[in-house]
């Protein structure tokens, strides 16, 4: 391919400038950008007839024992309320919402104070639960389904055997990331728990590639960047500087040995991103492959 062709598939990438933010696929956790949860940590949990209990969360994940029993909990440093949205319907046993007042809150007031929060975004999911009932579409709480550990997809979905399961973790554990997203909705995470953070991205440029197998991901320097102002967000151009530098190198090639592992082949799932650390999505550009294209990359609030 030519470099005046390959610039052309790399000018892709300015056609998604528009693109103010996503959220990580899955519909019920599109539904949670708007909750009211400022000042606490939040997390959904997914309890279904079969399978293991999935923790959809916003700040930081709550022990797993609070989405067990509803209720109001105190811990040594922290208070918590847990109360049922959804109960023994259809394939899940329940859906029940967490959230931590991020310390033990030790007078009437400030306990009351938390309820009313918990409440008030309590009060937005079982309305958008209501929605989703009504329009007799289950669908968007099936987030069971949707998330997985590694480990679990290695061995039950592709049926790898425990040396083929070790050997395809191999890229996984170089590069760390904390999940990877898969074109059928599925999102693939590392820790040996299936919880994920809710994320809103935006888009802020991206990063053209060639592959070489002396070498591995090759910068083509062909470096973009989206002209719009994310200050509102937070979002400033140092902010973006640091994220895009990232993707570069060493850390580039563990990208492209994710997204290109042998272990795809296997699978009718292709990965489509790749989240690190929480605030860093790359996603790779449509017409991208194995051997060019482009890193499109997203970044979350700071």
């Amino acid at each position: 391919m030519s470099r005046k062709d390959l610039f052309a598939r790399y000018s892709q990438i300015y056609t998604k400038g528009k693109t103010r933010e996503i959220i990580p696929e899955g519909a019920f956790v599109r539904q949670l950008s708007d909750l009211p949860t400022t000042g606490m940590d939040f997390g959904l949990f997914f309890n279904p007839k079969r399978g293991k209990e999935v923790q959809v969360y916003i700040g930081n994940p709550l022990p797993e024992v609070i989405g067990e029993e509803e209720g109001f909990f105190e811990g040594e440093d922290n208070t918590y309320l847990s109360r049922t949205l959804l109960e023994d319907f259809k394939a899940m046993k329940y859906i029940r919402a967490g959230f931590a007042a991020g310390k033990l809150l030790t007078t009437t007031s400030e306990r009351i104070e938390f309820l009313k929060k918990c409440q008030r975004a309590i009060d937005v999911l079982a309305r958008k639960a209501r929605n989703v009932i009504h329009m007799d579409d289950f669908e968007p709480f099936r987030y069971d389904r949707c998330v997985k550990t590694l480990d679990d997809y290695l061995r039950k979905k592709l049926k790898f055997d425990d040396v083929a399961t070790e050997a395809g973790k191999i890229p996984f554990i170089v590069a760390s990331p904390e999940y990877v997203i898969l074109d059928n909705d599925d999102i693939i995470v590392m820790d040996d728990q299936p919880i994920v953070e809710h994320g809103v991205f935006h888009f802020v440029g991206g990063i053209g590639y060639s592959f070489d197998k002396k070498v591995g991901a090759v910068n083509e320097e062909r470096l973009f960047r989206v002209n719009k102002d994310l200050s509102d967000a937070g979002i400033n151009q140092a902010y973006v500087d640091s994220m895009i530098s990232r993707v570069t190198e060493d850390f580039q090639t563990q990208i492209h040995s994710i997204i290109f592992t042998e272990i795809w082949k296997k699978s009718k799932a292709k990965p489509v991103g790749v989240n690190v650390d929480g605030r860093l999505l790359i996603k790779t550009a449509e017409s991208s492959d194995m051997w060019s294209g482009v890193f499109e990359v997203y970044v979350a609030e700071p």
